[in-house]
């Protein structure tokens, strides 16, 4: 109380980010993760190589964060444990939130009338501060460890329960991406913040793909529950 935080609460951080992938990025080049971050590298916990040897996990850093191109970037024997210790970080929630009024917790957030009357937040925020760390602002992910958003048939194409499912439940399917956790569980997405970042990911980017109506949403996430 009285302080302003400079990072986050990591008590929990291995239940809002299970990616080892992830973590590695952010440690490499927290700028890679969180454009705006202030975390300072900790490059000094990786090896630059020419080639991967036996063994060796390499870290599939944005190839603008590598000072000698060309490079192999592999954590260290200290950098999986350091990881290995945030991932293991899952806080127990021991609060009795039905004592606690709701406001206290509940964010306002700004709504916008750009989807034919319906109020709803502003996707690009929620984007921002949900999906931004792994899929990039500019939507184009990290090759090898988060897909783009950029032209992905999941973003553009009608099958709106694959997507709204991922958003709410996460992803692992894919063997070359990390795990996806699920975000839109964890932050408390509602139908209308759904809707919202949808509708940002489909008009944004280069993708022109119709937008989606909260009535559709609201629909699949019933049935999904």
């Amino acid at each position: 109380m009285g302080t302003q935080r400079a990072g986050p609460d990591l008590t929990s951080v291995g239940e809002r980010q299970p990616s080892a992938e992830w973590h590695l990025i952010h440690l490499f080049q927290p700028r890679a993760a969180i454009e705006a971050s202030i975390m300072p590298s900790y490059e000094f916990l990786f090896i630059e190589r020419d080639y991967l040897q036996p063994g060796d996990v390499e870290v599939k850093v944005p190839e603008k964060f590598i000072k000698h191109k060309g490079k192999k970037i592999v954590a260290s024997r200290k950098a999986l444990q350091l990881v290995a210790y945030l991932k293991s970080l899952k806080q127990t929630d021991y609060t009795d939130k039905t004592i606690v009024p709701a406001f206290l917790y509940k964010q306002k957030k700004e709504k916008n009338d750009d989807q034919g009357g319906e109020q709803l937040p502003d996707g690009a925020e929620l984007f921002t501060a949900n999906c931004a760390s792994c899929h990039q602002a500019n939507g184009e992910g990290v090759p090898g460890a988060f897909p783009a958003l950029k032209g992905s048939p999941v973003v553009s194409g009608g099958d709106l329960e694959l997507y709204v499912t991922i958003i709410m439940k996460g992803y692992d399917p894919r063997p070359e991406f990390a795990t996806m956790p699920p975000v839109g569980s964890n932050a408390n997405f509602t139908a209308e913040d759904v809707t919202a970042v949808i509708n940002h990911e489909r008009t944004n980017w280069g993708n022109n793909a119709k937008k989606v109506t909260l009535e559709e949403i609201k629909i699949i996430m019933d049935k999904i529950k």
